[in-house]
This record gives C-alpha cells, structure tokens and sequence, in this order.
C-alpha cells in the first residue's frame, strides 16, 4: 500500500537556487538573516546577496567558473558567500568536513579537482600539507593582513596576485600561509570581490538542466568489516539544483520576527542539512539564524536566554553535552554556578534517529520544549518531522511531508496496513528512472493510512529468531528499562549456535547487555531475562558497566554482538 502525504503539496521552483532564492528574498533585503553568536556581526539579505554576486564575477574572472568551489571551515559564516557565487558562477559547492583524516580530505579535494578552497586561519595548516604541490587556490577568511579581516574574505594563496599589497617575492609579510606555501602569494580578498556591472550569473530555466546540474557535494560514510577491524570510506554524492530546492517552500509566514522566527543553531554546516540552515532555511522563511561556533552547555543556553529563541537546531553530540552538564532548578537551567533562562524555547529539532528514548525525555523536560527528530536522508530531503499528530503516537517521527510518498515493504512484497517492514519513499528530490521512483531507506517501521511515520529499528539490527520472529531491539529494551534498577541497556541478536560465522541459518538468539545502577549489586540477571523469555524464547543476557555508542547515541550492537558471541562461544 503507498501512502501519499495528507499535507497540501506546494508548487516546486524550477532554475537554479541562487535565482529562485534571491527573487523570493528580494523585498525583505534589509532584514537579518543570519548572526555569529561570538562576534555578533550580523548579515542581512542585502549583504549576502551583494557580496555574492562579487564574489562570483572574481571567481569568473580567475577562471574559476564552471567548477567545484570548496569550503574548509564547519562554522564560518562568510561561507554563505562562497556557496552562492560558486553557484552563480556555474559551479557547485562542496563543504570539506575540518573533521576527517587527512587521507579523506585528500581524496575528497582529488574527487572534485576543486581549484579554489576557502578556510580559516585555524585549519590552514592541515590544508596546506593535504595540497602540497596541487595547483589549488586557498583564501583564507580571517587574514591578519586584511584590510577588514572581520568583513570580508581575506587571503589568496598561488591563485591571485596582488600589485599593492605583495612583497617582492610575491607574498604578504606575516601572512598565515608563510608556512607551508612553497609558491604563489597572499592578497587580500578585496582582489577577488569584484563590482562588475557586466558580470551575467549563470541561469538554469528548464527542470531538466535543474535536475542535472550539480550545486552541493556531499560525502556518506561508509563502513565495511567487522567492528574490530572496520574499514571506513566515504562516498560522494551530488545534489542538484532541483534536489535542494524541493524541500524548501518559497513563501514567508506573515507577522513580525518572535521567538518563534529566531534559531540557535548548534549544527556544524559542513553537510546538506548545515547549509541548508545559513542559506536557505533564514531567507525563505522570514527567520533569523544564531550560529554557535563553539557549542558547549554554557554557550548554547547563554544564546537561547540572549535572543529570546523559539527553535534550537541541534545534534545528539550537543544535546549529550547539555544533558551531562544542565539540571533543571524551578523556571531556570544550571550549568555549575551559572544559570539561565531558556523558557522562550519551544522546538528543540535534531537530525539523529534512532536516539535513545529515556534521552529523549530528559531532554524535553530540562527544556520544557518540545523534542522533534526530522527524518530525512541526503538523497530524499525531508521525508517527516515537522508536522506531528497528536496524540503522539510512540515511536512517531511525525507525519510525512507535502509531496513524500511512501509505501512498507517486507521480503520483496508490499506490507498491509499496520504491520512492519523497510520504510521506501518517494520524494521530490529523488531523480530516479521511473522503474525505480522509491528509495530504500533501511528503516524498520510502519506508516499509518493518515501518513504518520513509526520508526523502530535498522533492518540490519533486527534480530531473526529460530521461532521465526522478527524482534526489534528497542522492544526489548523498553521492557528491560521499565526497571528503575537499570539505567542503560542494549539488545541485538547472536548466532543461534554460538558460531560467529553465522550459526543456523543466520537465525539468531536475543542477548541483552544491561547495566545496573551502581547502587544495586543484587540486581540478579535471571530476574530480568524471565519475564523477558515468553515474548522471545532463548533470550540470554549479562552485565555490563556501560553501553559503548557511536556519536549519534545509538548501541554499537555489532562490537558489542562481537563481545557478546565470543563470551557465549566460550562458555
């Protein structure tokens, strides 16, 4: 059964975001979009929009047009310039996680061929050595040099040269790329914005050309083997015009900026979803953007209390650092001695699923907000999230998007209503043939005839019986968490006979890791697993003193199944 959004579809642009953005933004061009919670320097329409169309015309006149423009830099806001003018230029945009191993990075820069990367002071060192001897461009934000190093771009290493700022040999005293540039000068980026009034940004008009012309790189992980030995990879992935602006909607919500128009982001914009937030999100909704460079508890509260925000955009390594440090004292939120009142908070929005839910719930009351999980993936865009029904419906991500599709699949064959399987969805963004219009997401869920969207597990960490049940993990561990004696637990499936090559079949036994609470050393295992062992036959278990998890808060459930194979097979 496919099941169609029950919101109202909106009309989809078609042309190239720059053009399609700019138009919709064009009568509100003194309003500001966008601020650095450090400096508070602030950023209007006007100024994005001007300062791009300079930087577009430099890019063109170094021959830069037409090619993969590169960031290197998760929290710099002038990187809006730069994705804007690469676009215009006719190029793409490509964000260089400052994260990654240098091997990444390397092969990220020789995927692309990118001839021009801007970065900031702080990472300029790494870069250098990944592009030594390539004939690449690097500005540099915050150049000493600069006649205005806090408005402007400011540095060009072997790409530009400078006539008035340069010494002889071609570079700038004092310069940070002094280390390490083995050629080519320094000059400020004033050389690089040029107000040409001849300057024509390259246009997209038809939806074929929006479709295929590619606007933003992006890069999954990927990771082979086993958890001891895993290889991890990265795999590049285009965005096209078309693809991106499918999921915004070109129209703003009439009244005056509130708490409710006003977000602090904690998101490093150095994926789709980061880019999305300072160059789309603030200027098609009428909203303002708080960027945090530095997004520990104290930072981010202090900037919720500051700006009076309604919506904090966050990840779970933010909210995980909240939420160790933060309690809750009457209408405020204490970090140590200090405290601050975060009550005009309404939406907390995270991009992780799968999140453990006793997190989830310590974090809606400290906050007193409302915890929302957006569900998408870099290929689908938006798929649920924003709109939730109510009554919530437990395990809910909310309800699926104007436009999404969706339909339950199990074993090659469409589902009924109601029961589970892997969620595929269709949305605007994907351009698949049409013999292949779904995605397969992975997901392990359900969705209701109203379009309301369960989510409870991976496909890959469900857990195949020999009573031919399929188990999902979390149904496991909420029975086991019901026991105040418990505070953390994480369930998955071991070979059915002990073998770690795969056991009967590739069925499976439960095995639960528990951890006790410290005080409670006559928590007794057997009187866990037995109320446990009519739902699920052969469920076995042990203790443990504390669950190992990945940075997006899930159980690393194959270390631990490793673990978990080897204690049985040698017992």
């Amino acid at each position: 059964m496919i099941v169609v959004s029950p919101m109202r579809s909106h009309s989809l642009p078609i042309g190239d975001i720059p053009t399609q953005v700019f138009r919709s933004a064009e009568p509100y061009r003194d309003e500001v979009v966008l601020i650095d919670a450090e400096s508070e320097r602030q950023f209007t329409i006007d100024d994005i929009i001007t300062t791009s169309t300079k930087l577009a015309a430099g890019l063109t006149l170094q021959g830069h047009g037409g090619r993969v423009i590169s960031v290197f830099d998760n929290t710099q806001l002038q990187s809006v310039y730069v994705y804007y003018a690469a676009l215009m230029a006719g190029g793409a945009y490509q964000s260089l996680d400052t994260d990654v191993s240098e091997g990444d990075l390397q092969n990220q820069i020789s995927f692309t061929q990118t001839p021009a990367i801007f970065t900031s002071h702080a990472h300029l060192s790494k870069l250098l050595g990944v592009i030594k001897g390539l004939d690449i461009s690097v500005y540099v934000f915050d150049h000493p040099r600069s006649p205005n190093s806090e408005d402007t771009l400011a540095c060009a290493a072997g790409g530009i040269h400078s006539s008035s700022s340069s010494s002889s040999n071609g570079s700038i005293a004092g310069c940070a790329c002094d280390d390490g540039a083995e050629s080519g000068c320094c000059a400020p980026v004033a050389d690089l914005l040029i107000d040409d009034p001849t300057f024509v940004p390259v246009r997209i008009t038809s939806k074929n050309d929006a479709m295929r012309k590619p606007a933003y790189l992006a890069y999954l992980p990927d990771v082979y083997g086993s958890a001891a030995s895993a290889t991890h990879t990265q795999r590049p992935l285009t965005i096209s015009h078309y693809s991106l602006l499918s999921s915004q909607r070109l129209s703003r919500p009439p009244g005056l900026l509130d708490a409710h128009r006003t977000a602090i982001s904690a998101v490093p914009f150095s994926g789709a979803h980061g880019i999305n937030v300072i160059a789309h999100f603030p200027m098609l909704s009428g909203s303002r953007v708080i960027q945090l460079n530095k997004s520990n508890p104290s930072k981010c509260l202090s900037a919720i209390e500051k700006w009076k925000a309604g919506i904090l955009l966050a990840n779970y390594p933010v909210l995980a650092s909240i939420d160790a440090a933060a309690k809750r004292v009457g209408d405020r939120i204490a970090v140590g001695s200090d405290s601050f009142d975060a009550n005009s908070l309404s939406v907390i929005f995270i991009h992780e699923l799968r999140v453990p839910q006793a997190f989830k719930e310590r974090i809606a009351a400290l906050f007193q907000a409302r915890l929302v999980e957006l569900y998408s993936y870099i290929e689908t865009g938006l798929i649920a999230g924003v709109i939730t029904e109510h009554p919530r419906i437990d395990g809910s991500v909310g309800v699926l998007c104007p436009s999404v599709k969706a339909r339950v699949v199990m074993n090659g064959s469409e589902v009924d209503e109601g029961e589970y399987g892997e969620i595929h969805v269709s949305t605007p963004r994907l351009e698949f043939s049409e013999e292949n219009k779904f995605f397969c997401t992975g997901d392990y869920g359900k969705i209701t005839a109203d379009g309301v969207v369960i989510i409870k597990a991976r496909m890959k960490d469900l857990i195949h019986t020999k009573s031919n049940l399929i188990v999902a993990p979390t149904d496991i561990e909420k029975t086991v968490l019901a026991n105040t004696s418990i505070v953390d637990c994480a369930a998955f499936g071991i070979p059915a006979d002990g073998d770690p090559g795969g056991g009967d079949g590739g069925l499976q036994l439960p095995f639960v890791y528990v951890v006790p609470a410290t005080d409670n050393g006559r928590l007794d295992m057997n009187s866990i697993l037995e109320p446990l062992a009519k739902l699920y036959p052969g469920i076995c278990g042990s203790f443990i003193d504390h669950i190992p998890k990945c940075d997006k808060g899930e159980p690393r459930r194959l270390l631990l199944r490793e673990i978990a194979t080897k204690k049985v097979g040698s017992q």
